[in-house]
């Protein structure tokens, strides 16, 4: 039987066969060194939101004191300094969960579980363990001494909607997020850790949700604190209903949970797309291959070209005269 196709068809397609299949190993070779380097990237979300409820647990005492001018301890630990003005300053211990909660206009309430100390202002210090209430009392003084409250660990900012039997629960009012990446470490190419802008201007749908410390321990549904998801930032108290919300994070757990029946927690995270568009080391990377890519072909010609020229004919050899062919006519003549 013949086959059906000649042997230079079958070479010519073989050739193309062996070109797709070297162009689509090449392209699986780009992505996976592009996967490797673009592996868990570094990120800086920036969270501007009006919440009326934010909680953290406390990764630096230092930074997370509450001062207690303008507050009335609504509940001690162990009841000893119930509804007493507090003067001094509160330290929430390492660990400590603060809640700061408005709801709507109402006054301020300041939650703190866990351990810490309560340095008074005649300088003495006493301990506490276990849930501390503290709530903004305009009897207590005229104004708060800060209007800026803390926020220095990982936590929450909003609450699941929900409609309490004294009320709506806390929620989130609004939020915008902006999210800046970090360029991949390449020594040849300037080193990494620049910001550039990956994500902005995200509107948050208000009820929702955000959380920074979402990783779980292994057999245990409590959330873990998590010291690389902490906020940082504060909160202010101004004439509008709730908080308002100025922190930032490098969480790799930063997770948004919209409202809804079917509302399923959502992570914040750069793919590859974003980086390659984005990032300008991957975008030095992608010019390098770009012009690699349009070079080659001329450089190949170019080479092409030099080999295939003449090589020039030495003075001394004779010219080589043309073949002169005998026109039809003279070749009728010349025949018996």
């Amino acid at each position: 039987m013949l086959s059906m196709w000649s042997r230079p068809e079958r070479i010519a397609w073989r050739r193309i066969g062996a070109s797709i299949g070297l162009a689509v190993g090449l392209a699986l070779l780009v992505s996976l060194a592009l996967h490797l380097m673009s592996d868990n990237p570094k990120t800086l979300a920036s969270i501007k939101a009006e919440s009326e409820i934010v909680s953290f647990a406390v990764s630096n005492p230092e930074l997370a004191i509450l001062y207690g001018q303008g507050f009335r301890i609504a509940n001690w630990p162990d009841g000893s300094l119930d509804d007493v003005c507090s003067e001094g300053a509160f330290l929430p211990g390492v660990g400590a969960r603060v809640s700061y909660q408005r709801i709507e206009t109402n006054p301020l309430q300041v939650t703190v579980e866990g351990t810490g100390d309560f340095r008074k202002a005649t300088g003495e210090t006493v301990s506490f363990a276990g849930e501390l209430i503290l709530i903004a009392d305009v009897t207590c003084a005229p104004d708060l001494l800060s209007r800026r409250l803390p926020v220095w660990g990982p936590g929450s900012i909003g609450a699941r909607f929900a409609m309490r039997s004294d009320g709506p629960g806390p929620t989130l009012l609004s939020g915008e997020l902006d999210v800046f990446g970090r360029t991949i470490d390449v020594p040849m190419l300037d080193g990494g850790g620049s910001i550039y802008v990956a994500i902005e201007e995200m509107q948050i749908p208000p009820g929702s949700l955000i959380e920074t410390d979402a990783a779980r321990l292994e057999g245990d549904k409590d959330l873990a604190p998590n010291p690389e998801a902490a906020m940082f930032g504060f909160i202010t108290v101004s004439d509008q209903p709730g908080l308002v919300v100025s922190v930032s994070t490098e969480s790799l757990e930063l997770t948004i949970t919209p409202p809804g029946g079917r509302a399923n927690s959502s992570r914040v995270d750069l793919g590859l797309l974003v980086q390659l568009i984005n990032d300008p080391v991957f975008l030095k990377i992608q010019l390098f291959f770009v012009l690699a890519f349009v070079l080659w072909p001329m450089l190949m010609d170019a080479i092409s070209l030099a080999y295939s020229r003449p090589d020039r004919m030495d003075p001394g050899d004779p010219p080589s005269l043309p073949d002169i062919q005998a026109t039809p006519q003279e070749s009728k003549e010349a025949a018996p």
